[in-house]
């Protein structure tokens, strides 16, 4: 077995808190070890997990009502602030939705910045301009692969990544003007006072909001989405397929919502070098060989059986997994051993994985699009009202 990798079929992978840790990575001892520890813990003594479960949700919720309650106080900076965030742990869309929200923003005529920390960059102690919205963008090694994704589909944007976002925010308008922040992933992030606070849901992960980690995949406790202006659900094939996540939102939070309904809609593929471009029909008759580094990989794999496409078999890498030369080795190893002959993966990896493959190799990428099915014109009102536009 490669040293950096482990090969898991789909089928083995199931939806548990497990699936959502990584399956390959180095030294690959480590993992192990975490992923038996807490299979071990699941197994004989889940009271552990819950105990501490308890510890950490209390924790979490004291510090939240602490900025309810301004016993501690967020700091403002002098321009709007949208955050686009959830509450599970796993990936819910945000980054998708971070980027339609600025072409909204844009084509209202507002200089946009978005602000992220960058998960995965080589040194996030730092202040970075990732794209300074001429067309620059820094490599992702150094910004992160999300702020990377970002600034390529939003050239006109300044996308900056930091560890503190007030500060980021400050240090981008001493470099350059803009007129509205989006903060990325920034539901949790209090210290930094929000204009319009949009929270996202997986309309698939009904499970992912029965319990705090560890125990389950709460971020913090349900109850905290009380304080969302904007409940999003993703990954929603129908009106109806939300019912049963927004229900217990109702039931937890005590109040009813509006939910906005969004479905991921994959547009084409493209060739990882070349950017050669075919419809998703051309791989319609090909077993596929599906490989991804992302927080919901299931959702990717759901997607493309939705177009009618066959998930032959899988290679899961951590989220924001820097991909180097071992993986791609990998990624080539299995092909050569396998029925599956094309490789496609996810957007975001293609970032990562482009440079370790040449084009002859046969490794491709989905590109998607966002397609509301209720509420856009909510989330537009919402804006123009917070001032934003």
């Amino acid at each position: 077995m490669n040293t950096r990798g482990q090969f898991l079929s789909s089928r083995l992978v199931n939806d548990s808190l497990i699936s959502l840790f990584v399956v390959s990575t180095f030294p690959p001892f480590r993992i192990s070890f975490q992923l038996r520890m807490w299979d071990w813990f699941q197994q004989y003594c889940p009271w552990v997990l819950q105990g501490i479960s308890m510890v950490y949700g209390m924790i979490v919720r004291i510090r939240r009502k602490a900025y309810q309650r301004e016993w501690l106080r967020p700091k403002h900076l002098s321009r709007p602030v949208v955050s686009v965030g959830n509450i599970t742990v796993g990936g819910t869309g945000k980054t998708p939705f971070v980027i339609w929200l600025a072409h909204q923003l844009h084509a209202k005529g507002q200089r946009v910045a978005i602000l992220s920390r960058g998960y995965g960059r080589q040194d996030p102690s730092k202040n970075l301009m990732v794209s300074d919205g001429k067309g620059h963008v820094k490599e992702w090694r150094v910004s992160g692969d999300e702020p990377t994704m970002i600034a390529q589909h939003c050239p006109w944007a300044l996308v900056a990544v930091g560890p503190d976002r007030f500060r980021l925010g400050q240090w981008v308008l001493e470099q350059t003007p803009c007129d509205c922040f989006i903060l990325d992933d920034g539901y949790q992030h209090l210290s930094l006072y929000r204009d319009l606070d949009l929270l996202l849901f997986d309309a698939t992960d009904v499970k992912g909001l029965c319990g705090v980690l560890p125990a389950g995949r709460l971020r913090e406790p349900l109850d905290s989405a009380k304080g969302a202006a904007a409940f999003i659900f993703t990954r929603s094939e129908t009106l109806s397929s939300i019912q049963p996540v927004q229900t217990c939102i109702e039931k937890v939070i005590g109040q009813s919502i509006n939910p906005i309904v969004l479905k991921m809609v994959p547009k084409q593929v493209r060739h990882l070098v070349t950017g050669e471009v075919q419809p998703l029909t051309f791989f319609s008759q090909r077993s596929l060989l599906v490989v991804s580094g992302i927080g919901n990989p299931r959702s990717f794999c759901d997607i493309l059986t939705g177009c009618g496409l066959e998930v032959g078999e899988e290679i899961r890498f951590p989220d924001h997994c820097a991909y180097g030369q071992d993986e791609a080795n990998l990624i080539l190893e299995k092909i050569g051993q396998s029925d599956q002959d094309i490789v496609v993966t996810t957007e975001k990896d293609a970032v990562k994985l482009r440079e370790w493959f040449s084009k002859d190799d046969p490794v491709w990428f989905v590109t998607t699009d966002l397609e509301f099915l209720a509420g856009e014109e909510h989330i537009l009102g919402l804006l123009d009202r917070a001032g934003v536009v």
